[in-house]
């Protein structure tokens, strides 16, 4: 069995970012591992000649990855305060790959992830990024699904 020594809380910017937070926190705390957030800012050099924007792409970019940090700076301050140290990290690519990327890099022992309802009509075409990291998962990993992710919070 895997000691968990580094969890990683990998979060969209929704309402469910500061609940996968906090119980990515709780867990930490109660195992005392340390504890990373990322967020994958999508790059949208993808998009180029189909996206069509009067603000060039790179410009675009930067300002997402910039309102990235600030958020994840906040959700991860709410959800944290000063009980636990964490880390937070913001990247840009494919979700999907930044994660597991990630994961390996940093020898990261657990991943705690947040799902969303099958409503959103990009996730019956696409799939959604949890569904995808189960399929290619490289350590446990914990879904936190969107009724859990509420009771968590009303009770933690």
């Amino acid at each position: 069995m895997t000691e968990i020594k580094h969890i990683l809380a990998a979060i969209d910017l929704s309402e469910a970012g500061f609940r996968v937070v906090a119980y990515a926190q709780h867990m930490a705390h109660t195992w005392n591992a340390r504890l990373t957030v990322l967020h994958a800012v999508h790059d949208l050099s993808y998009y180029s000649g189909v996206f069509i924007t009067s603000t060039p792409l790179d410009t675009l970019q930067h300002n997402l990855e910039m309102e990235a940090h600030e958020q994840v700076a906040d959700i991860c301050a709410a959800a944290c305060g000063h009980e636990t140290a964490y880390e937070t990290i913001v990247v840009t690519g494919r979700p999907v790959a930044e994660i597991q990327r990630v994961i390996r890099e940093r020898e990261v022992d657990c991943l705690v992830i947040g799902s969303h309802s099958t409503d959103k009509p990009e996730h019956q075409l696409f799939g959604s990024t949890a569904e995808r990291l189960l399929h290619q998962m490289l350590c446990p990993t914990f879904v936190i699904p969107p009724a859990r992710v509420v009771d968590f919070v009303s009770k933690g």
